[in-house]
């Protein structure tokens, strides 16, 4: 069963993005910030990363960076969904993707499932 590590403050988001990915088959963990997502990934990695921008502690674009700075991890597919406006691309690719809060449901279920299978 392929594992998503679901990254959200907001406790609500998590319940029902949890239970969507669920539904459809996805294995899910979640944290409610960036270190808490950390935790979860020196236990077992995942094969997707979705992760809000704004949250308190270490902040959606820390998190991501990080990943992508471990070697172990820097291939792992990452989703941003936010609503907050994210500018143009730096340099470093934090991210594959950008989805605007509130997402779609069936946009955010393609959008997964293509990263997944590349």
């Amino acid at each position: 069963m392929t594992r998503i590590l679901l990254v959200d403050d907001e406790p609500e988001l998590l319940e029902a993005w949890s239970f969507a990915l669920e539904y459809v088959g996805y294995d899910v963990e979640r944290a409610r910030d960036g270190q808490e997502a950390l935790g979860h990934m020196k236990r077992q990695a995942p094969e997707l990363v979705i992760t809000d921008l704004m949250m308190p502690g270490m902040n959606g674009e820390d998190l991501c960076r990080t990943i992508r700075q471990r070697p172990q991890w820097a291939h792992i597919p990452i989703v941003l969904h936010t609503s907050a406006h994210v500018g143009t691309p730096v340099v470093e690719r934090l991210w594959d993707s950008v989805l605007r809060k509130p997402a779609r449901l069936e946009v955010f279920l393609a959008t997964i499932e293509n990263l997944i299978r590349g």
